[in-house]
């Protein structure tokens, strides 16, 4: 369903208002973003919906370091090879580094949406009996279980067999021998972030450690092997779609970590990964949270929930602070424990008008719109919550907070934009 030509109308009329004249659009100006994998098919159904006639987007599925560069610096190559034009926009799934700036204005960085970080096990040879996780594939009615101290040892090599990994429901080994391949992101990733953000909080390494690394929160995973080669058992994999691979056509027992929307239609129903011909439906695990002990499933409500009481930035100094708008959730009271938010970065200013406009409608329509809130649930993600979205109308997609932190506001893009 192609967004409602009287709601682009009625948008064009709002955000025009801020933007003085604006050139006739029979054809909108080509748009083009990419970055984080994790939240590629969503985007991708996103822009399927989005009439070309305000702009033509394009998204790259790369990965999130590839998405802050190549904005950063305006650098499409990073993107893909030989690509050409303007980075107008980016996706990553971590935050920006600390006093990252831009020569072409003003950087925004808001939350995109909600996500969990899912632990796929498959062929693990255990056989599932008792009710009390949730289910987390289509037709199962409950799932494998494991606990902080099984992800801290088996993404640092300390667990290699899974006659090693308690089940938490029992605190018993779970029975069947079989050796574990890990499969990790060796790209610059935001998953990678999201995840080694919350084993840096839970995992403990010495006597009596959960562990065989100190992990640190980066968005490379063999930050946290500093010195050394990763464990024999570990298998590289670039992207989200690489580590789907790798997991599906794996012959051993296997865990890896990856986006929902790469998972199954049980937690991604219409994610075009999920979806596909012959896609195959992944078993996924359910992480018990050590703080409320409660089992959860890394479905959308979850990960919302491990997000607790948050507010936006409501003063100027904090709101025009790009880093106060990504919220962190590295070890919840409640909840999935391996949540977060992925990002979008914009510009403040664009030197083309219709570009600015057009940013601005695909945002509101992203944020407001029910057709794409069912993409975002639709994909295994939660839209971001009510008090952030009214803060990002005030402030970005409008004036109404009077901070002039909006796109293209005329006070403060004089001649500058990318």
């Amino acid at each position: 369903m192609k967004i409602e030509k009287r709601r682009i109308a009625l948008a064009l009329a709002f955000v025009t208002s801020n933007f003085g004249a604006i050139a006739a659009m029979a054809a909108g100006p080509v748009i083009q973003g990419g970055g984080s994998s994790l939240v590629a098919p969503a985007i991708w159904a996103e822009i399927a919906n989005f009439g070309t006639s305000v702009g033509a987007f394009t998204y790259y599925s790369a990965d999130s370091a590839a998405g802050q560069n190549a904005f950063l610096n305006n650098l499409p190559a990073l993107l893909a090879p030989g690509l050409g034009g303007t980075v107008d926009f980016a996706n990553s799934d971590a935050a920006l580094p600390s006093g990252a700036s831009s020569t072409s204005g003003p950087l925004i960085q808001i939350p995109y949406i909600v996500t969990a970080i899912t632990i796929p096990v498959v062929n693990n040879g255990q056989t599932i009996t008792s009710t009390a996780t949730p289910q987390t594939t289509p037709g199962q009615l409950h799932s494998i279980a494991l606990n902080d101290s099984d992800l801290c040892g088996i993404f640092s090599g300390k667990l290699t067999n899974w006659n090693q990994v308690t089940n938490p429901e029992t605190g018993t080994l779970y029975p069947t021998s079989r050796p574990i391949t890990v499969v990790y992101r060796t790209d610059g990733s935001g998953t990678n972030e999201l995840l080694t953000r919350h084993l840096s909080q839970v995992c403990t390494t010495g006597t009596g450690g959960n562990s065989n690394v100190a992990f640190v929160d980066s968005m490379t995973f063999i930050d946290s092997f500093p010195g050394m080669a990763v464990p024999s058992n570990f298998l590289g994999a670039g992207s989200s779609s690489g580590v789907r691979a790798a997991i599906t056509n794996a012959s051993s027992a296997t865990v890896a970590y990856l986006s929902p929307a790469y998972t199954n239609t049980f937690l991604a129903p219409t994610s075009s990964v999920t979806t596909s011909a012959g896609a195959a439906q992944l078993q996924v695990a359910s992480l018990l949270n050590a703080n409320d002990g409660r089992y959860y499933a890394p479905a959308y409500p979850n990960a919302t929930t491990a997000l607790g009481t948050i507010t936006p930035p409501t003063t100027r100094p904090r709101a025009a602070t790009p880093a106060n708008w990504v919220p962190a959730a590295g070890n919840p009271t409640t909840g999935y424990p391996v949540s977060g938010t992925s990002q979008i970065i914009v510009s403040q200013c664009y030197l083309d008008p219709n570009v600015a406009v057009a940013m601005v409608v695909f945002l509101a329509s992203h944020y407001t719109n029910s057709s794409y809130a069912a993409i975002v649930h639709g994909n295994g993600f939660d839209t971001v919550p009510a008090a952030y979205l009214t803060q990002i109308e005030n402030d970005f997609l409008s004036n109404a907070s009077g901070f002039n932190l909006d796109i293209n506001n005329s006070s403060v893009c004089v001649g500058i934009g990318r």
